[in-house]
């Protein structure tokens, strides 16, 4: 098979679209598939076996669209789209773009779209994006019709695009890890003892945005207080600016708390295979688009989530994590005490989110979806 799939970013530009798309490309082409990558944003073309990386002119303005027609004349194939509305550039509504990627379906071309997330909600906080968020939702529509495919990173997005005449026929993509996974038990060990030696850990792995760090800092001051030997590790960007904040509410705490900052792939393993515990709260609650706690299911971290709005039923079915609602700070601090205090009950609660995430996350069950698919269509 060959596939174009289309990008706003794309490594070694960080972002967890970009790390996901990178993943996937390889993945494909290690299956025998030839990959074309276009990326909406600069960089330097390259190729490594039949894996291209093509940097277009414009961020899917009329130049990127010249050129994606020429390569897809020239060498046909499936499109797939990594859609994120401020992906396509023109802050977040290139109508355009949409609206011309629909023309190329007309033409016959095989047009795919991954809705990683479907468009700003509206908002009275911020109201400036709502003009935004109303040409996403034209953009979804145009894209909806554009696709002989759809796929979504979480099953609720069937709810949001039903109403724009997206049916039932969607096929659901988890997001898998994007941290690789198994790293040298010598090497945890040196940064458990480097960092917290004899303590009991609990971690976090994001960016700490401001809804994830306030559940954190209800929670994070309520676990010290309750057990004196907890050290927090606060994995990945922006640790720095919430652990200053957490300890300007908690001055005493400030020898308990290790901030790692932007790690490589591998050193994120690292860190979490030295947590005990890993709490991840979200405030639409845990998903399947949801990087993060998928990094610490692949390498076998016990993990509490919390539960929400968007969360899936698949969380509740499997007990990957251990669910709290959001805003119990008190369930959540008695369910990560629980696992800290039960070494056995900690490890089985690990190996069922070790096994649940390969048995439903998995990035080899998004490449074989995804090449069935085509090869379906390729077929017909």
């Amino acid at each position: 098979m060959r596939w174009h799939v289309l990008t706003g970013e794309y490594p070694p530009a960080s972002g967890g679209v970009g790390d996901y798309t990178g993943m996937l490309a390889r993945a494909l082409a290690e299956a025998g598939d030839s990959v074309d990558v276009w990326v909406g944003a600069p960089g330097q073309a390259s190729t490594s076996g039949s894996l291209c990386v093509h940097h277009l002119p414009d961020t899917f303005g009329p130049l990127s669209r010249t050129t994606l027609e020429q390569a897809w004349t020239a060498a046909p194939g499936t499109i797939l789209l990594q859609y994120v509305p401020n992906a396509l550039g023109r802050r977040g509504m290139n109508v355009g773009f949409c609206r011309w990627l629909g023309a190329q379906r007309q033409a016959g071309r095989d047009v795919r779209v991954m809705f990683h997330e479907p468009y700003f909600y509206f908002t009275a906080q911020r109201p400036w994006r709502n003009v935004a968020a109303l040409a996403q939702r034209l953009m979804a529509a145009l894209l909806v019709r554009a696709a002989t495919q759809l796929y979504y990173s979480s099953a609720n997005w069937h709810a949001y695009l039903a109403s724009y005449g997206a049916d039932d026929s969607a096929i659901v993509l988890p997001i898998p890890s994007t941290i690789p996974v198994g790293p040298r038990a010598s090497d945890v060990h040196e940064f458990r003892n480097r960092f917290a030696p004899g303590a009991r850990v609990v971690g976090h792995f994001g960016t700490f945005g401001e809804h994830v760090g306030g559940e954190l800092l209800a929670t994070l001051p309520a676990l010290f207080e309750r057990d004196g030997n907890v050290r927090a590790i606060l994995i990945g960007r922006g640790g720095e600016r919430f652990a200053r904040e957490l300890t300007r509410r908690l001055p005493d705490a400030a020898d308990r708390i290790h901030v790692t900052g932007p790690l490589s792939p591998s050193d994120v393993s690292v860190a979490l295979c030295a947590c005990d515990v890993l709490f991840q709260p979200y405030p639409d609650g845990v998903t399947t688009r949801r990087t993060s706690v998928m990094a610490g299911l692949a390498n076998g971290v016990a993990t509490v989530a919390t539960a929400g709005s968007l969360s899936e039923p698949v969380w509740k079915e499997t007990g990957a994590v251990a669910l709290v609602e959001r805003g119990d700070v008190d369930a959540a601090v008695a369910r990560i005490r629980r696992l800290l205090d039960d070494r056995v009950a900690r490890g089985v609660q690990a190996k069922r989110g070790q096994d649940v995430y390969r048995s439903h996350f998995a990035l080899d069950l998004t490449v074989g979806r995804l090449r069935e698919a085509a090869a379906l269509v390729g077929s017909a």
